[in-house]
């Protein structure tokens, strides 16, 4: 289709020439040539279908060919932009949801270490406490022994010493009963 379309170009080249090269053997400009107007206005009607012809069958669709692909492959590009961005979208929303569950999951184990950590605290102060209280009550017992003994041996030295004080006073040796019964009676007033 093209061929006719070049060698109708080609006949249209050889009669402008042949028509130049005559109304220059004139001696003047052939458009400004009054005589030659009309066969000029036949040539540009001619020569502007030709040209309309070959830009109609040649040229524009090639134009309009690639303006169309152009637009395919814009459109093309924008739906995998936008299928993109949407997987994109996906991905993050999957993401905070991933993360928000392992957030939350931290919190949970440390919540329960917290509450196997205080358990196990407060296992072992009970046993401390058990232990201290067994300790306290022996520490008590055996200073309330010693205290008893103690005060046995303070009534001890109190006998002796009062013996003494009222044999140097009164020159004689004291009654031990009716002494211990005075000691008895000055330590139960007390």
């Amino acid at each position: 289709m093209r061929t006719p379309v070049y060698s109708a170009l080609a006949a249209l080249a050889v009669l402008g020439a042949s028509g130049t090269a005559h109304a220059a053997a004139d001696g003047g400009m052939p458009q400004l040539n009054f005589h030659d107007f009309s066969p000029q206005v036949v040539w540009l009607v001619i020569a502007f279908v030709a040209l309309y012809l070959v830009m109609s069958k040649a040229a524009i669709p090639a134009i309009s060919d690639t303006l169309d692909k152009r637009q395919a492959k814009i459109q093309g590009d924008l739906d995998a932009a936008e299928k993109a961005n949407e997987e994109t979208r996906a991905l993050v929303t999957a993401y905070e949801k991933r993360l928000s569950d392992a957030r939350e999951e931290a919190r949970r184990l440390q919540r329960e270490r917290s509450e196997a950590d205080s358990a196990a605290a407060m296992t072992k102060l009970a046993e401390l406490g058990q232990r201290l209280g067994a300790k306290i009550d022996e520490a008590e017992k055996r200073i309330a022994g010693q205290r008893s003994q103690v005060l046995e041996g303070i009534e001890d030295m109190a006998h002796d010493i009062a013996a003494d004080v009222y044999a140097k006073l009164a020159g004689e040796p004291a009654d031990k009963a009716a002494l211990g019964a005075k000691i008895a009676l000055a330590k139960g007033g007390r």
